[in-house]
Parts: C-alpha cells; sequence; structure tokens
C-alpha cells in the first residue's frame, strides 16, 4: 500500500515491524491471499489486532481492492528506536494515501 505517514513502514518493508499495521474491512481482507508466518509473527506483536489485521506492506494493490479504505490502530509498537528515518519515507507529514493509487513502476 502507498503510505504518507512518516509513522508508518520503520523498516522499509522486510517483515521486520508492525508500524505498518492496518485494519482492513471484512470484505476486502476475505479477498487477499492468507498471511505468511513472518508477517503473522509481526503481527502479534503489533497494538490494537484484530481479524482483519494485516500489515499494509504486504498488501499488494489489486483491482479488487480499488477504493479500499483502512483503520489505522490507536497506537503502534515501534522497535526501531534509534531515531533513524527510514531513507525511503517522505517527510513527516499528516496525510495518509491509501485508496487504489496505481505505482508507478
Amino acid at each position: 500500500m502507498a503510505c504518507k505517514h512518516s509513522t508508518l513502514g520503520a523498516c522499509e518493508g522486510s517483515v521486520a515491524c508492525s508500524t505498518c499495521h492496518v485494519i482492513l474491512p471484512p470484505e476486502y481482507y476475505d479477498v487477499l491471499p492468507e498471511p505468511e508466518d513472518d508477517e503473522n509473527d509481526m503481527l502479534d506483536m503489533a497494538f490494537g489486532l484484530t481479524d482483519t489485521s494485516r500489515l499494509g506492506c504486504q498488501v499488494k494493490m489489486t483491482k479488487e481492492l480499488d477504493g479500499i479504505s483502512v483503520t489505522l490502530p490507536a497506537a503502534t509498537r515501534n522497535m526501531f528506536v534509534d531515531g533513524k528515518q527510514p531513507a525511503s519515507l517522505p517527510k513527516p507529514t499528516a496525510e495518509l494515501s491509501l485508496v487504489g493509487k496505481k505505482s508507478a513502476h
């Protein structure tokens, strides 16, 4: 998922944290493949875990997910505590953009 929020993605998508934890609507959760073991391991450490929780970095945008709106948990656990900002994240902003944007790649 494309996201422009400075607190998300501390591990840059390597499935080594749960800072990109999102809560999906059940109808969208059900169209996704099952999470891999490493994603489940990270979700076990996520704050506010639900039955439809996923790591946003592992959700691949498809036509079936077009228009999705996700819920962010009230808090996050960031074990990447040395203060380093991942190079791939933009400057901090309050904007969260997750709705059906296709990658330019």
